[in-house]
């Protein structure tokens, strides 16, 4: 009977370390993914960024080809004004939730780049 019993609490040990075993690489794999998600984002506003950046080294306002990251849709707008001003006039500004948000100042005023999804 000691024995059986042993047995029974040594199933149960190993059960109860399996179920503490599948929780934490369920904690570990979510963690990972979110880790990841906020580093495409945060790629996003660097590709915006950089978009923005060789808009104004060039000094015109212009979609720049190459990567959008995450993105499905681009933006671009040109301001005297302020640098928000230039993020407002950006196509589908207010329409859509934007991933990469980059503004850069260059010859007479702000150039912008938002990335959305």
């Amino acid at each position: 009977m000691i024995r059986q019993e042993a047995c029974l609490d040594c199933c149960l040990e190993r059960s109860e370390l399996m179920q503490r075993f599948a929780f934490l690489a369920l904690l570990a794999v979510s963690s990972l993914f979110l880790v990841l998600s906020q580093s495409a984002v945060a790629c996003d506003h660097c590709v915006a960024k950089q978009k923005a950046t060789q808009q104004a080294s060039e000094g015109r306002m212009r979609h720049v080809g190459g990567s959008m990251g995450t993105a499905r849709y681009e933006g671009v707008g040109f301001s005297t004004v302020s640098a928000d001003d230039a993020m407002r006039k950006c196509c589908y500004w207010g329409q859509r939730t934007p991933t990469g948000i980059g503004v850069v100042r260059g010859n007479g005023g702000w150039y912008a780049t938002v990335l959305y999804r």
